[in-house]
This record gives structure tokens, C-alpha cells and sequence, in this order.
């Protein structure tokens, strides 16, 4: 299980909800089929689950890459639960703080949208064998409250984007010059509007 989809499972555990074992299952289920632009990149639909009646994942990745090898992902998490912006980042930050603890890398920023309805968080995960460091992968996502039909739930679109092994020291370098790009381009994005299809 990728880094991504692992902290949002462990996020949406703490808000209640269970997750199933992973699958291949590509099923189209949010009115959101792709492909997506991100920074000029196409993300196509690669991977997708309903781990509980209320809760959606889909995950789109640029041609030629797989969910639990990737160099670049789009995901879109959607909860349908009546709760805030403010309440389902606090669950993250929650989560990311308890991570800290084991993982030395783990760090992350908030930033709220000047109207107060969206949050954008952006964070840095790592994985280490043996105290040496294996994958790590830099996330941002943006938080928004929307409308399903006659209830609110809570959109998660997220970007994330990972280095492995030798090439992880270059990426870090990197990563002071690329992250306020990423996050500009996360801010500009459309959002995909979800339809739900029960």
C-alpha cells in the first residue's frame, strides 16, 4: 500500500470508517473518470475502491506507472459525512503528528483559502528498511466541503509525488525549489465536480 493512500486510509479509520484489503478494481464510481491535468501532466484512472458505503478512492496516474510504484499521482478522496474542512484536516493532523514519532522525516504546512472554505496541507512522508531510508513521497492536499445530493461531504483532491533509494537525496534537494510550484498549481486547480453513481 502505497504512502498516499496509507495515510488517508489511517485518516478516514479515525473518523470511523474501515478500509477493505487492496484490489484492482478500476471501477468508475464518482462521476470523475479522467484523465486529469496536473502542472501539463495527464493523469489517466488506475486504481479505485468503496472501502465503506460512504467513502471513495480514486487514483489517477500518468501512462506507464503503477499505484505501488510511482513517480506522480493525482488522488480524490470523497466522505460522505456531514463534517467541516476544519474537522476532517484535524483528523490528518492528528494522524501526521502521532507519525512523527517513527518517522524522522515526517513533517507538514496548512494553509487556509482567504474565504475560509478550503485548506490545503502539504506534507512529507518517508519509509526506511534496516535505518535506511527507502521511498519518500511529498503530498499535498486540498480540502473542500460539497454538495451530494441532499447531503455534504467532504472532497480530498491530492497530489503526491515519490523518490526511491539512491535518488531520494537529489529529490529532497530538489524539493525547496519544486514545492511552492506544486502547491501553486494545486491552488489554481479546478476542482472535478463528484456524481456519485449508486
Amino acid at each position: 500500500m502505497n504512502l498516499l493512500r496509507k495515510v488517508l486510509v489511517i485518516s478516514f479509520l479515525l473518523c470511523g470508517y474501515g478500509y477493505n484489503t487492496y484490489s484492482q478494481n478500476v471501477s468508475e464510481r464518482i462521476g470523475i473518470p479522467g484523465p486529469l491535468t496536473f502542472a501539463n501532466d495527464q493523469f489517466s484512472l488506475a486504481w479505485s475502491d468503496k472501502p465503506d458505503v460512504n467513502y471513495y478512492v480514486q487514483e489517477y496516474l500518468p501512462k506507464g506507472q503503477d499505484p505501488d510504484h510511482f513517480k506522480q499521482m493525482l488522488a480524490i478522496h470523497l466522505l460522505k459525512k456531514e463534517m467541516t474542512v476544519d474537522d476532517a484536516v484535524a483528523v490528518k493532523v492528528a494522524e501526521l503528528n502521532n507519525r512523527k514519532k517513527t518517522d524522522p522525516v515526517c513533517h507538514y504546512k496548512l494553509m487556509k483559502s482567504p474565504d475560509g472554505k478550503e485548506m490545503i496541507l502539504d506534507c512529507l512522508l518517508g519509509e526506511s528498511v534496516n535505518d535506511k531510508m527507502t521511498v519518500v513521497e511529498f503530498i499535498i492536499y486540498r480540502y473542500k466541503q460539497v454538495q451530494l445530493g441532499d447531503s455534504k461531504g467532504i472532497l480530498l483532491y491530492a497530489y503526491s509525488k515519490r523518490s526511491y533509494g539512491d535518488d531520494i537525496t537529489a529529490f529532497l534537494r530538489s524539493l525547496g525549489d519544486t514545492r511552492i510550484n506544486d502547491i501553486n498549481t494545486m491552488i489554481g486547480a479546478e476542482l472535478p465536480v463528484p456524481n456519485i453513481k449508486e
